[in-house]
């Protein structure tokens, strides 16, 4: 059997990556806090700003593949703490790179739609990336540290994952707002910011299917709608019978980054590739609503 070594698996995709590769691969599980990884997943420390760090573990691990998901991604902190940023999402996925080109081992990158300046959306893997924030370009910066070291990658882009969290994990927007729905507390969010918000489970289940790859692509793995903040959270209110009267609508947020207008992802490249297909926002929606809150 492979083995697998997911960085970030403490995080709230690399938790559920754990729990579905496990029949495929030996699965190792990495992070700066291993407390939530169970003991049948190997937890080990990493810090991938730590070339020594991330030399060390991947030489006594000796992943057939590993997928990076630990990355910075605290929008506004990366303009706060740039250098911080720029070691962790730039030289860690570099650092990570290098040390699987010296095994013969191949990687899958979780990259962002954050790269892009969001003026026209609708992206697709051909277009000319130009962030506009720290985070946007230290992620971008981390890209391409990767795709220059020419081992056997796939990078995917995604955006604004949701889904329902374990209980010891932070919020995503999907979540936070659920939970302050729940409590009949009101909602200010913004009108704009379009995106493609992704399924944390149909990218779990897109990475499971494309993890035999033995050729580097760039993907753009989200999910198909695009759609704004506002009126993601109007349908999951439909969806989920709050009261509508608790959302309101705002045109302006004060945030320290600039955040892309609209930074929606063309997937129809992914779409060509097996017979897995990312769910739109009403199809996600209910598919949680047949889960149990704190399922895996």
């Amino acid at each position: 059997m492979e083995k697998l070594l997911i960085i970030g698996a403490n995080g709230f995709l690399g938790r559920k990556l754990l729990y579905r590769f496990h029949d495929k691969f030996d699965v190792y599980g990495a992070d700066l806090i291993t407390t939530g990884i169970p003991e049948e997943y190997h937890p080990s420390y990493i810090d991938i700003s730590k070339k020594n760090v991330v030399n060390d573990l991947i030489n006594i691990i000796k992943p057939n593949l590993t997928i990076l998901t630990a990355a910075m991604t605290n929008v506004d902190a990366c303009e706060d703490f740039s250098e911080k940023a720029k070691k962790i999402n730039s030289d860690g996925p570099l650092f990570v790179a290098q040390a699987l080109k010296d095994i013969g081992g191949r990687l899958i990158h979780i990259s962002t739609d954050f790269i892009f300046d969001g003026e026209q959306g609708d992206y697709t893997e051909k277009d000319i990336p130009k962030p506009i924030s720290v985070y946007g370009k230290t992620k971008l910066e981390g890209e391409n540290n990767i795709l220059k070291q020419k081992i056997p990658v796939v990078i995917c882009r995604t955006s604004v994952l949701f889904g329902w969290p374990e209980a010891d994990q932070r919020h995503n927007f999907f979540s936070w707002a659920y939970e302050n729905l729940s409590k009949k507390k009101e909602l200010k969010i913004i009108s704009g910011q379009i995106t493609t918000p992704t399924l944390v489970n149909d990218l779990v289940e897109f990475l499971y299917q494309i993890s035999g790859f033995t050729r580097s692509e760039i993907y753009h793995t989200c999910g198909t709608e695009a759609i704004s903040r506002y009126n993601f959270i109007l349908k999951l209110i439909r969806t989920f019978n709050f009261d509508q009267n608790l959302l309101k609508e705002i045109d302006f947020l004060p945030q320290k980054a600039k955040r892309p207008n609209n930074s929606s992802l063309n997937t129809a490249k992914i779409q060509q590739i097996g017979n897995w297909k990312f769910k739109n926002i009403n199809k996600s929606f209910q598919y949680l609503k047949s889960q149990n809150k704190n399922s895996k």
